[in-house]
């Protein structure tokens, strides 16, 4: 599955997996009384923007999806609703529609809306397996393939799950969201910059959507304990086709 605006050789990051019919809606089966999954037709990440339960994950991700749900070592897998979409960026905002699972939320991160400089340590944490996984690396550069300046270019390697998941600097500020990577190059990555995602929230008029913090939660924590705080706000999304 290849970005066919940019080039074939830029990669979506989504992992695909088998699914079954079954549980399309719903996502899952019921046997005895513990609940078993259908599996999902593809998976990636995703992280929240506010303390309401709104999310942000890749468009390629959810597209022509049946349903979509998330999940992390925190929350139980729940439902969430497609709100924007920017085709340009490839971007989606979703909604987790349980306001249960939302309610205690305290988002520890925002979107940094600075220029970044190349060099700059940077980190990533998404689903490209079941577990949270971290990746650290550096801005290689400030424009993405074929010199797009909607884009960064890390060098952090970004596998299958990576999709939608936040590219982050030293002080956890989300500076980017991963989009694919170059597949004939190791430790080759793609991110949406911050300020194109702010001012794309923006155009579709959507500014209620984002939480900006004022004092950043996380500056100057150890990146370990940057991870504790910040691994609850981010999900596994699993979606559901009928193809």
């Amino acid at each position: 599955n290849l970005f066919k605006q940019q080039s074939n050789q830029i990669t979506e990051l989504g992992l695909k997996l088998k699914a079954t019919n079954e549980g399309i809606v719903e996502g899952l089966t019921r046997s005895s009384q513990k609940v078993v999954y259908a599996p999902a037709n593809l998976e990636g990440s995703a992280f929240a923007i506010n303390n309401a339960g709104y999310i942000i994950t890749s468009l390629h991700m959810i597209k022509e999806a049946d349903s979509v749900f998330v999940e992390n070592s925190t929350m139980q897998r729940t439902n969430a609703k497609v709100i924007l979409t920017d085709s340009h960026l490839d971007l989606a905002v979703l909604k987790i529609e349980d306001q249960d699972a939302v309610k205690d939320w305290q988002v520890p991160f925002s979107f940094s809306g600075k220029t970044n400089d190349i060099g700059e340590k940077v980190f990533t944490l998404g689903y490209p397996r079941k577990d949270i996984v971290y990746g650290e690396g550096a801005l290689s550069s400030l424009s993405g393939y074929n010199n797009d300046t909607c884009m960064y270019q890390v060098s952090i390697p970004v596998n299958p799950g990576n999709s939608g998941g936040p590219l982050c600097d030293e002080n956890g500020n989300i500076i980017g969201v991963i989009r694919g990577k170059i597949s004939s190059a190791e430790a080759t990555g793609f991110a949406i910059k911050s300020a194109e995602i702010l001012q794309s929230i923006h155009n579709l008029g959507a500014d209620s959507v984002l939480s900006i913090t004022k004092k950043p939660a996380l500056k100057g924590l150890k990146r370990t304990e940057q991870i504790k705080r910040m691994s609850p706000y981010i999900f596994n999304v699993l979606v559901y086709k009928s193809e």
